[in-house]
């Protein structure tokens, strides 16, 4: 429930599993392996008619959730831009639309990816090599004034800056993706223009819940992120396949039994 990731020992207790939050891959180990321990306040049951494909997006949703939601207070009739169309910028696309948003706008880059994102609900697509001025671009569709909500899932610095001057005066950005180095961004215009920025790290627990609702009630076709699924034996190829984008890789997953 809320903010439980800006806990001050949230991923600090590693070797000391009864302190703070344990966080899977982070603090403990992760699941690429056949058997995992972990507190039944942590599991969400998975509907008999859902794949395991299906059901390990949830998790991946219940991030956009928790971005939106608990972090960002989106309200119905607002309007999302979504900048990035992997995993969470997809799933991003089809939980705000799920949630009432509008118009939502996806950008991106590959025409595949933002062919899928019209499929789980983006109103309009953008493709930045086809656009000389995105900015205008997404305003000459929600007014001048700017969009509600920018979530940015590319973590440029160009994609920064523009969802800043993309974004209307009291509007919010939501940092699911970060540059790997510092960069230069509009501070000056963000202060003026009383925008705010947030960061997003986990998705939490009632926003996972609410997730896995919404893909119960086929809200949205979140199989469609899915695209690739490995045996564990072959995990070093499905690490590559993502790293690289192979074939278009978008959600890929292990199958530890197979």
């Amino acid at each position: 429930m809320g903010m439980y990731t800006s806990c001050h020992n949230y991923g600090l207790n590693y070797g000391d599993v009864n302190k703070g939050h344990r966080a899977n891959g982070f603090t403990t180990d992760g699941g690429f392996k056949q058997y995992a321990i972990n507190n039944i306040n942590t599991l969400i049951k998975v509907p008999d008619d859902m794949s395991d494909e299906e059901a390990t997006l949830v998790v991946t949703a219940g991030t956009s959730m928790y971005g939106l939601t608990e972090l960002g207070g989106l309200i119905a009739g607002e309007s999302v831009v979504v900048i990035g169309p992997g995993p969470i910028g997809l799933l991003g696309v089809a939980v705000a639309k799920a949630l009432g948003a509008g118009p939502v706008i996806l950008i991106g880059t590959r025409d595949s990816r933002l062919e899928i994102g019209k499929k789980l609900g983006a109103d309009y697509i953008l493709n930045i090599k086809n656009e000389t001025d995105v900015v205008k671009a997404v305003k000459d569709i929600v007014g001048t004034k700017g969009t509600d909500y920018v979530v940015e899932c590319a973590g440029t610095e160009q994609a920064l800056n523009d969802a800043i001057m993309m974004t209307n005066r009291g509007g919010k950005i939501c940092l699911a993706a970060f540059p790997h180095k510092p960069i230069n961004i509009n501070i000056p215009h963000m202060v003026i223009n009383n925008i705010y920025m947030y960061g997003i790290r986990g998705e939490g627990k009632s926003a996972t819940h609410r997730a896995m609702q919404l893909m119960k009630e086929k809200r949205f076709n979140a199989k469609l992120v899915h695209t690739h699924t490995f045996n564990l034996a072959d995990l070093p190829t499905a690490l590559k396949y993502a790293r690289e984008r192979i074939d278009d890789a978008i959600k890929i997953v292990i199958k530890p039994w197979s």
